[in-house]
């Protein structure tokens, strides 16, 4: 299954470079910065706990859980055009219903540029018109069928750090955090607060607590020094991804990230 969502920066390219480091699917499986949550959807888990900061992807998964078909109903009353898009992004969440605020969302991802998230120092969704050549083969099956998934998930928005707070030892913890690099920028923020260097030592701690209470974690990160300092306590490994932020399809690249994780035999088996 994968996931409903375009997403900057999502491991759906490399999901079979991950696959090695998943228990079966009767773990429970937790990850604190969900975004489009592809791994989530290709493991299918019978429990876990999706948390994010960011309110709407979660108001989102809520009311797909709570009813796919409403959402949908919702979907298809917005017009497909670009002027249509400019009204559509326009409006306040605030004066939606729950199944208007994830109709709204899965619109916007849809045919903004890029399936990025961004927002101004509002909160306002701010991304250019930009829908993908190819349309969505599918969509409304692949909404009902990811709907039906969720319903095994409890969901979070919050901080990664209070979404850890609830891991328990046996289980499976990913984290594919916004990346924090001093000598380049690397496009993975969508929130008006950016993550910076007094987050990444919270996440150095939590990594910590999460081995010391026998959870299993896995934790991909660009190939930096600040990556390095994170996982030195840890065994990685490189990973190539392919980039797909450019404007120009000649200006996408692969890039090296890294995975780490706190069991080494999961290391040397992914190699």
């Amino acid at each position: 299954m994968k996931s409903i969502i375009r997403w900057a920066g999502s491991k759906r390219q490399v999901l079979a470079k991950l696959r090695p480091y998943w228990p079966d699917a009767s773990t429970r499986y937790i990850e604190p910065f969900a975004g489009s949550a592809c791994s989530f959807f290709a493991l299918q888990p019978k429990s876990a706990i999706l948390g994010d900061l960011n309110k709407e992807l979660i108001q989102t998964y809520m009311a797909l859980r709570r009813d796919a078909s409403l959402v949908l109903e919702c979907f298809k009353r917005f017009p497909r055009s670009k002027e249509e898009y400019y009204k559509v992004r326009a409006l306040s969440p605030s004066t939606l219903s729950s199944a208007e605020v994830a109709a709204r969302f899965l619109y916007l991802n849809r045919y903004c540029f890029n399936g990025l998230y961004r927002t101004n120092l509002e909160g306002g969704f701010n991304v250019p018109y930009g829908p993908p050549k190819k349309d969505l083969l599918n969509f409304e099956q692949d909404v009902v069928a990811a709907a039906a998934i969720l319903k095994s998930a409890t969901l979070l928005t919050a901080d990664f750090e209070e979404t850890l707070r609830y891991v328990r030892k046996g289980d499976f913890v990913y984290l594919d955090p916004p990346y924090m690099v001093q000598r380049r920028r690397v496009f993975r923020e969508y929130l008006p607060r950016p993550f910076c260097a007094s987050d990444l030592a919270r996440l150095s701690g939590c990594l910590e607590r999460l081995d010391a209470v026998g959870a299993t974690f896995l934790i991909s990160y660009a190939d930096s020094p600040e990556a390095r300092e994170l996982l030195k306590p840890w065994g990685y490994r490189r990973m190539c991804v392919r980039r797909n932020i450019a404007g120009f399809v000649n200006a996408r690249r692969r890039a090296v990230e890294l995975v780490g994780s706190n069991k080494q035999k999961a290391i040397a088996d992914a190699n």
